[in-house]
């Protein structure tokens, strides 16, 4: 059987927050605020795909299968995942989740 599949996804709707701030962090802060199940998924995504032996993983991959299931339970828009919290959602995973340190390649970001 799949192992996504095995996973319990809690497709709520995703909720694009009024007052989003300016910079990428700000929006990116405002986002997952209103969407804590965002991370949850991506995390559970994260760790199954790792106890499936794999090394390194690419963010946007991760993201792409959550449109894909979240399309499928899910009346909207899946594209509602702004492509631009990736990098954020990879450094708070590997910052937060010990078994997902090292597990995305970082660029150096340009704000820095």
């Amino acid at each position: 059987m799949d192992p996504v599949a095995q996973l319990h996804f809690e497709f709520l709707p995703i909720v694009q927050p009024q007052d989003v701030g300016e910079t990428i962090e700000e929006q990116f802060q405002a986002f997952h605020e209103a969407n804590p199940h965002v991370f949850k998924l991506l995390r559970a995504l994260a760790l199954d795909y790792r106890r499936s032996g794999h090394t390194h993983c690419g963010m946007k991959m991760l993201y792409e299968v959550l449109r894909y299931r979240s399309g499928l339970y899910t009346q909207g828009d899946p594209y509602r995942l702004n492509n631009n919290f990736t990098a954020l959602y990879a450094r708070m995973l590997m910052e937060t989740t010990p078994a997902l340190a090292g597990f995305f390649e970082l660029r150096e970001r340009r704000a820095e």
